[in-house]
C-alpha cells in the first residue's frame, strides 16, 4: 500500500508541474501570434544603430508642443488684481493631435480651447484668466490638457509670479531680539505705496498696548529714488516709520503689532477707497531681559534673575566636576559696571569664578565656572522642595544693575 501511495504521488507531482510549466508558458512566453517574429539584433552593428532606431518609431503619431514654453512669469501684480495669457499649442507630429481640459487648481480659471483637434502643422490657443487672491507673497496656478501624443499624455501649463500689496512695508517687522528692560528702543522701516493716487498719513493705533513704556510711532514723506524703483517697481509714493519705545518694557516674550492708516489727499478719491487698502500691519517683537542675564544651553531654566535653575551632572564623591555659563551685561551701565562673585552655598559642595569681560556688540560677557568640589561630601539638592537649591550670587557694584541669584541642582553620592 505504500508504495502504491508513493507512486500516486509522484505522478500527482509530475502531473502538476506540467500543468503549471503549459500554463506559464501560454501566459508569458513570446509567441508570433501574438507579439510578431522576435530577434535579438545579434547581428546589428554600431554603424546600423541610427537606421535601426528609426525602423522602430512608430509613423504618424501626434507630438505636442507648447510655444514660448508650458509656463508664463507674469513678474509681479496687485493683490486681487486680474490676469490673463494665451498659451499656443502646436501640434509638431506627424498624426492628428486631440486635446481636452482635464482640471484647473482652484484659484486659476481656464477660459477656453480654441480647437481641441489639430491636423499636424496647426496650432490652437489656451486661454487662461486668474485672479491673484492669495494671502501669500508667490502665486502660481495650473491648468492640465489632455493630449493624444503618447510620449506626453498630460500637459501642464503653469502661472507664477509675485504678488505684491498696494501698501507694502519692508521691513514689515522689527524683531528687536533679547533686549535690556533699561534700554530705549528706535527701528525704523519704508512704507511703498502703489496706489494710483496721492495718500498721506492719518493716524496709526496698536491691537493691545505695549505696558511699561512710552511708545511713538512717526510716519514721514520720503523721496522715491532710484533704488526705490528698481527693488519696489510701480511705487509711485514713500513713508518712512520710525518707532521709539522708552525703557521700562515688562520682561519676557512680545508681540505687538501696529495698524498704520493712510488716506487719500484729494477728497475726490475718497468714494475710490476699497475696505483695508489704505492700511498695513507692521509688527514689533522681541524678549525683554533684566540687564543682568545667564545663557546656559538645556541645563538652565528660568529667564530672569530669581528664576534661573542650574543642573548640574551627577558625581561621586572625590571626583568633582565643572560647567560653564555666560553672564550676559546689557543696558545703559554695562560698560560702567563691574561684576564679581557673591554668596556661594553649601560652601563645602560647590564653588564659583568668573571669568574676565568680553566686550561683543551691546552687551559684556563673562564666562561663569561653576563647580562641585573634589573634596565635597556626599550630599543631594535636587528642587523638590522650596529651598531645596544650592545658590550663587553674582553681584554688581552698581546699584542701578541689580544683583541675579542662581539656583543649582546637585548629587553627589558614594559611587554606588
Amino acid at each position: 500500500m505504500v508504495k502504491i501511495f508513493l507512486a500516486l504521488l509522484v505522478v500527482a507531482v509530475i502531473a502538476g508541474s506540467a500543468i503549471g510549466y503549459t500554463s506559464t508558458v501560454r501566459r508569458y512566453s513570446w509567441t508570433d501570434e501574438k507579439f510578431g517574429y522576435f530577434t535579438k539584433g545579434g547581428d546589428l552593428q554600431p554603424k546600423d544603430l541610427l537606421a535601426h532606431m528609426r525602423s522602430l518609431q512608430q509613423e504618424g503619431l501626434a507630438k505636442v508642443e507648447v510655444v514660448g514654453g508650458a509656463e508664463f512669469d507674469f513678474g509681479s501684480m496687485l493683490r486681487e488684481a486680474d490676469g490673463e495669457h494665451d498659451f499656443v499649442i502646436k501640434n509638431v507630429g506627424d498624426g492628428p493631435l486631440e486635446l481636452s481640459v482635464l482640471r484647473t487648481t482652484c484659484k486659476c480659471t481656464l477660459g477656453e480651447l480654441a480647437d481641441s483637434s489639430l491636423e499636424p502643422g496647426e496650432s490652437t490657443v489656451v486661454h487662461m484668466a486668474w485672479s491673484a487672491k492669495t494671502s501669500g507673497a508667490r502665486f502660481q496656478q495650473t491648468a492640465t490638457i489632455s493630449t493624444t501624443d503618447p510620449y506626453n499624455g498630460e500637459l501642464e501649463l503653469r502661472i507664477v509670479g509675485d504678488v505684491v500689496d498696494r501698501l507694502t512695508a519692508r521691513p514689515s517687522s522689527w524683531n528687536v531680539g533679547e533686549i535690556s528692560s533699561t534700554a530705549a528702543i528706535e527701528k525704523t522701516c519704508t512704507i511703498y505705496s502703489r496706489i494710483e493716487y496721492d495718500i498721506q498719513f492719518k493716524e496709526n493705533r496698536w491691537l493691545a498696548k505695549i505696558a511699561g513704556a512710552d511708545v511713538d510711532l512717526d510716519v514721514q514723506p520720503v523721496p522715491v529714488d532710484t533704488e526705490t524703483a528698481l527693488r519696489y517697481p510701480d511705487t509711485r509714493q514713500a513713508f518712512q516709520a520710525t518707532l521709539k519705545v522708552s525703557p521700562g518694557m515688562e520682561t519676557g516674550l512680545f508681540s505687538h503689532t501696529a495698524i498704520v492708516e493712510f488716506e487719500p489727499v484729494e477728497a475726490k478719491h475718497a468714494s475710490e477707497k476699497k475696505s483695508g487698502e489704505l492700511s498695513t500691519l507692521i509688527k514689533f517683537e522681541g524678549r525683554v531681559v533684566d540687564d543682568l542675564s545667564l545663557s546656559g544651553g538645556s541645563r538652565l531654566a528660568g529667564r530672569s534673575r530669581d528664576q534661573y535653575i542650574y543642573t548640574l551632572p551627577p558625581v561621586a564623591a572625590g571626583e568633582g566636576t565643572s560647567s560653564d555659563l555666560l553672564v550676559l551685561l546689557r543696558g545703559p551701565h554695562r560698560d560702567d559696571t563691574k561684576l564679581s562673585i557673591g554668596e556661594v552655598q553649601p560652601a563645602e559642595v560647590l564653588a564659583a569664578e568668573l571669568g574676565d569681560p568680553k566686550v561683543k556688540e551691546n552687551l559684556v560677557m563673562h564666562v561663569l565656572k561653576l563647580r562641585v568640589r573634589e573634596d565635597a561630601p556626599v550630599m543631594q539638592r535636587d528642587g523638590n522642595q522650596k529651598d531645596d537649591y544650592g545658590t550663587v550670587w553674582i553681584k554688581s557694584d552698581n546699584e542701578e544693575v541689580a544683583p541675579l541669584r542662581l539656583r543649582v541642582k546637585f548629587n553627589v553620592h558614594d559611587g554606588r
